[in-house]
């Protein structure tokens, strides 16, 4: 069974979702929804879509439409979600997948209330590199969890882009710290007892964020996000046995990861590279295929991940607005 999907959005991550749909299986892309009519007619085109839906209402009361991508921004995320699943869609909404655990609380109980599956879009962990790190991690081979650390930064956007506006979710936290925390959750495997961060705030929203998660006997995570920097990317966890390194964990270049283990003074380097750069989305799209299709709850970014993720970005944000 191939399951059709329908694209919410046609922002600047449709060049990456429309081409991971290429490369998928056992998914196809049948039509994308946007505002603007001559923009969403040339992306349908650009993707293969056969329909190009002016507004996002048209999309999700499409009768070929099986499951929707809501790639629209942080602001719209549970509005669109909760619409499409009460229309009986399936949803692989875009991370972060809301903007509060209340709205993560609304989502989640349309999805079981409609039977329809909902999953974050944390393209990230689909990587093999993201794959082997937590499968060494889990297997103890770096002995007890001392310290995590977590960056993504970089230069922003365009003034007028949404991550900027306050209204619609925006912020470091939000559109690039947030792989920082679901990252140091999924390699620590619990949950943090305190948070706590610092930041600077411009028109209302956070720019340049540095946190802590504290999870108790001493070991912690650290995470920096940024707008206002030169690229910085990695996760680094240091355990009582060894230290892992993944250079490059959100966008490797050219879909080659890296994880670096180093114990006793030796550095085991394990390349892992993806037939394309965007493989990793297209294994996130084929995963929600096979839960759609097989009519069982995602298992490579569980609800349960996505409610905590949203948990720790409020405890942070909460903590540096103090």
């Amino acid at each position: 069974m191939t399951v059709r999907f329908g694209i919410l959005g046609a922002g600047r991550i449709l060049a990456k979702i429309g081409t991971a749909f290429s490369l998928a299986r056992g998914a196809k892309l049948v039509a994308i929804a946007s505002r603007d009519k001559a923009r969403v007619e040339a992306a349908a085109r650009q993707y293969g879509a056969a329909r190009a839906h002016t507004g996002y209402e048209a999309l999700i009361a499409d009768p070929e439409v099986d499951a929707v991508f809501n790639a629209l921004h942080n602001g719209l995320h549970c509005e669109w979600t909760v619409r499409a699943l009460e229309a009986g869609k399936h949803v692989l909404c875009e991370k972060p997948l809301a903007c509060s655990t209340a709205e993560v609380d609304r989502m989640f109980a349309a999805a079981h209330a409609h039977r329809r599956q909902l999953m974050e879009g944390f393209m990230y962990r689909f990587h093999p590199q993201m794959i082997e790190a937590a499968r060494r991690v889990r297997a103890g081979e770096l002995g007890r969890l001392l310290h995590i650390r977590a960056s993504y930064a970089t230069r922003g956007r365009e003034p007028e882009n949404p991550r900027y506006w306050p209204d619609a979710g925006g912020g470091a936290l939000m559109d690039v710290g947030c792989y920082c925390v679901n990252a140091s959750l999924l390699l620590a495997g619990r949950t943090p007892e305190h948070a706590t961060a610092r930041a600077r705030f411009a028109g209302g929203v956070d720019m340049t964020l540095s946190g802590v998660l504290d999870f108790g006997g001493g070991s912690a995570s650290h995470i920096l996000c940024s707008f206002e920097s030169e690229g910085v990317y990695g996760v680094e966890v240091v355990g009582t046995e060894a230290k892992l390194v993944i250079p490059n964990p959100w966008l490797p270049p050219g879909g080659v990861g890296e994880v670096h283990v180093t114990s006793g003074g030796q550095t085991e380097v394990v390349r892992l590279a993806t037939p394309h750069p965007l493989s990793h989305f297209a294994a996130e799209i084929e995963h929600f295929a096979e839960c759609v299709h097989e009519n069982r709850a995602p298992t490579m970014v569980p609800e349960a991940d996505s409610r905590q993720t949203m948990r720790v970005i409020e405890m942070l944000l909460a903590s540096a607005r103090r």
